[in-house]
């Protein structure tokens, strides 16, 4: 997998605070790599070490790199020739492909940044970085608003979702108004629960829907849409505490809601601007790793088989430390 553009740290990153190697992923000893006939000096391994990672003995003697041999790729060239009938056998690191188990762990942490942001974002109630979400709100009557997620950037859409009966046909009325205007290309009519198509079936202007061919008599006419209350820019909205004001939200009503919430707008500059929350995920991230037999019910890996844990969840728990780091967002959010 890859990760999200909305996870807060890279794999690299995670790596580095787990203390695994960001580039070693496969491990050989003893490769074979030939034996000394006293004239050949080449030798080519199976895999291309990952630098400083190659350990090379003949005859069981460690032999020092610049001194005794050089290495191009996987191809190593000796100062002198291997005496004859000497072995020779190399330790090494080197980078897995995609289809290797060891790929399956990179998968692995990668879904546990993506797991270790998210209860971060839910435990403070913010975005870290910056995406649209879509949210659906029912009307309390009242003037402010509350989003769920802070810090709000910007208010995208705001309309009401109406779902209505707007009339019966008689066999010669072609003409049927709705409660309200429908939001641009929103408008879903059904007669008789048969789904319209707009031209083809009937045309819309404003609030008026006229057929084309004159609803049978009896048949139950509906319609779902949404309607723009107003032009975004007449809101005010408080971008801090995440409050978009009205009038009045009417109750009953539900509002469907799209805004930008988050710091900023890549992970790097998000990263900057709360510096604690990078600390308090690779936290968490680190408590899901170490746990994750405790945490996950199942594992599947492909060409390898899966296993089922059925071990309680202890480690869903928030990690002291990090829920330190984020209790003073958590709080700003909560006054």
């Amino acid at each position: 997998m890859a990760l999200s553009d909305t996870a807060l740290v890279t794999l690299v990153e995670a790596k580095s605070h787990l203390r695994i190697d960001a580039a070693a992923e496969l491990h050989v000893s003893a490769e074979f790599v030939g034996v000394g006939d006293g004239t050949d000096v080449t030798f080519d391994l199976d895999h291309t070490p990952i630098d400083g990672s190659l350990r090379l003995y003949v005859d069981n003697v460690l032999q020092v790199e610049t001194t005794d041999y050089s290495i191009s790729t996987a191809t190593i060239t000796f100062v002198t020739a291997p005496v004859l009938n000497k072995g020779i056998t190399a330790n090494y690191d080197y980078t897995a492909g995609d289809d290797t188990f060891e790929a399956y762990e990179d998968d692995l942490l990668e879904s546990l940044i993506e797991a270790a942001t998210k209860k971060a974002e839910e435990y403070t109630g913010r975005t870290f970085i910056q995406r649209s979400i879509t949210e659906y709100h029912r009307g309390d009557g009242y003037k402010a608003l509350r989003l769920y997620w802070q810090p709000v950037d910007s208010v995208t859409s705001v309309v009401i979702e109406i779902s209505e009966a707007i009339g019966t046909g008689d066999g010669s009325t072609v003409a049927f108004i709705l409660g309200e205007t429908p939001t641009a290309s929103s408008l879903n009519l059904y007669v008789d629960a048969v789904s319209q198509i707009v031209t083809t079936d009937y045309t819309i202007s404003g609030a008026t829907i006229t057929f084309v061919s004159v609803p049978s008599d009896g048949a139950d006419i509906t319609a779902k849409y949404t309607h723009t209350i107003k032009p975004i820019n007449e809101y005010t909205w408080r971008l801090p505490v995440g409050r978009l004001e009205s009038t009045e939200w009417l109750s009953g009503r539900t509002y469907k809601i799209v805004y930008v919430a988050g710091y900023a707008s890549t992970r790097a500059a998000t990263q900057t601007l709360v510096p604690n929350v990078v600390s308090a995920v690779l936290l968490i991230l680190s408590n899901l790793y170490e746990n994750r037999t405790d945490e996950l019910k199942s594992e599947n890996i492909a060409g390898v088989g899966s296993i089922s844990y059925g071990l309680p969840s202890k480690a869903a728990d928030l990690p002291s430390k990090a829920a330190d780091l984020l209790n003073p967002l958590r709080t700003n959010l909560l006054c």
